[in-house]
């Protein structure tokens, strides 16, 4: 018997998600589907900031998001232990140290997570996981996901169909003050990326026209080179020409991470040293390399620090909310 075109169930809950994530961003940020079919992305937002009360501007910044209905929410409170540094070693934890954290459990498939990790941390991916019943959106940085908690625990992952995600129930897109902070510093990810890579190479240039090493390794640019000087009048262009291409980067207005704001202040305090008609060179010196070296820390503190923030670890416990957990210990 002929019927009807007809509409299924999981279309119905896709769209009361769409719905209810959209009533839970900033009213003044862009939300598009993606892919049709999706294979990984359903939604892509576009980050925007109010330069006055009638006009939004766009960032030029993008978060790419995987969104999951549910009716039936599993939370349940785990036992988050201390975690020695991931980006240096493998999982091991202290036993002794440990919080209480609840979790919100959502089983996913490993085809999707190796398809995400393959996309690398430089493309914030977000699971969004919509709980129908109440309204409420949690959330999760996948690629942070991946790196920080799955490969060190379980790096044959693979072998499995489905690994269980904990997403903190601290998560939530109506907690404005944690989502805003979190979605903001995904969607800056990008420029913060390009931006260490700038900072990395101006500090190679800077130390050669400086003539000092760090470490003591001669390379083939050395050899060719070797007995160059640069007289003081063509390295202080060189440096103010270097700060000019980093001054006006937006990355130093994201004051949810305060080095940002105090990195620029630096900045500034070096060029305005350099454009005095006189100024004591080897103080110069001294502070341009400094800098240079912070500069350049910020994409560590970054990868061992900032990756950490929002994820059910004991150290994100302690920098990424408002109030820190009860920490319990054992001798």
């Amino acid at each position: 018997m002929a019927r009807k075109k007809q509409r299924v169930l999981q279309h119905i809950m896709e769209d009361q998600s769409y719905e209810i994530i959209k009533s839970q961003i900033p009213k003044h940020w862009v939300i598009r589907e993606f892919n049709r079919p999706d294979y990984g992305i359903d939604l892509v937002i576009e980050l925007f900031e109010m330069i006055d009360e009638n006009v939004a501007e766009t960032l030029g910044e993008f978060i790419y998001v995987q969104v999951k209905s549910i009716n039936d929410l599993d939370i349940k409170q785990e036992t988050i232990y201390e975690v020695g540094n991931v980006a240096k070693g493998v999982w091991i934890e202290n036993r002794k140290s440990w919080t209480k954290l609840e979790v919100v459990k959502y089983p996913f498939d490993t085809n999707s997570i190796f398809t995400i990790q393959s996309l690398g941390g430089s493309v914030p991916v977000i699971l969004f996981v919509v709980d129908l019943k109440s309204r409420e959106v949690y959330f999760i940085c996948l690629n942070d996901y991946i790196d920080k908690i799955i490969l060190p625990k379980n790096p044959n992952y693979g072998e499995q169909g489905s690994l269980t995600i904990n997403i903190p129930v601290l998560n939530k897109l109506s907690s404005q003050d944690i989502s805003n902070n979190a979605l903001k510093f995904y969607g800056k990810r990008a420029k913060l990326l390009a931006a260490f890579s700038k900072f990395s190479f101006q500090k190679n240039e800077i130390q050669h026209i400086l003539g000092y090493k760090e470490y003591p390794i001669w390379t083939y640019r050395d050899e060719i080179e070797k007995g160059k000087t640069y007289e003081k009048n063509e390295v202080k262009t060189q440096l103010l020409y270097f700060i000019s291409q980093i001054e006006g980067l937006d990355i130093w207005e994201h004051k949810e991470w305060q080095v940002l704001p105090q990195a620029k202040q630096q900045l500034i305090s070096v060029r305005e040293l350099l454009e005095k008609e006189e100024f004591h060179w080897e103080t110069v010196r001294d502070k341009v390399i400094v800098l240079w070296h912070q500069l350049t820390n910020l994409g560590t503190m970054y990868e061992d620090l900032c990756r950490e923030w929002f994820l059910p670890k004991f150290i994100s416990l302690l920098t990424s909310y408002p109030t820190t957990p009860k920490i319990f210990t054992k001798e």
